[in-house]
């Protein structure tokens, strides 16, 4: 089996009009805030698609775990996201929110919320999509 069958993508998401608010806190998983502390504070980005949560989780996985670099020789970053961006966009597809990061160091919050739950305005429009150059 593969990984886009284990982990297909719905659209359970759309139909409940979820959206995601992403959050970086620097500290481990297990002392991070609970959600409803977390949705009270402004989100690092809105996400308006699975693809967008996926995209949002590698990038900043990627910001926090890449190589050293040694001297003034830049490393290429060869590493494989695929599996785990699947993953990530399968939940998301589901309207779940998502916790990950970096063993002690960071964690990353993807939290799903309908209209009803949203306390943000978003500078004004329902939902901010993801700009492109606001990614790490």
């Amino acid at each position: 089996m593969t990984t886009e069958e284990d982990w297909p993508v719905e659209q359970t998401w759309s139909m409940r009009n979820t959206h995601w608010h992403a959050y970086v806190e620097h500290t481990s998983l297990d002392h991070a805030s609970p959600r409803q502390v977390r949705l009270e504070r402004t989100p690092e980005e809105v996400l308006t698609s699975p693809a967008e949560v996926a995209a949002w989780l590698e990038i900043n996985l990627r910001s926090a775990t890449r190589p050293e670099e040694t001297g003034k020789k830049r490393v290429k970053d060869e590493r494989d996201f695929t599996d785990s961006n699947r993953v990530h966009a399968s939940l998301a597809s589901r309207g779940e929110s998502i916790y990950t990061g970096v063993k002690g160091e960071l964690t990353l919050a993807v939290e799903a919320v309908t209209p009803d739950e949203c306390r943000t305005s978003h500078d004004g429009a329902d939902v901010a999509p993801l700009k492109a150059g606001r990614r790490r």
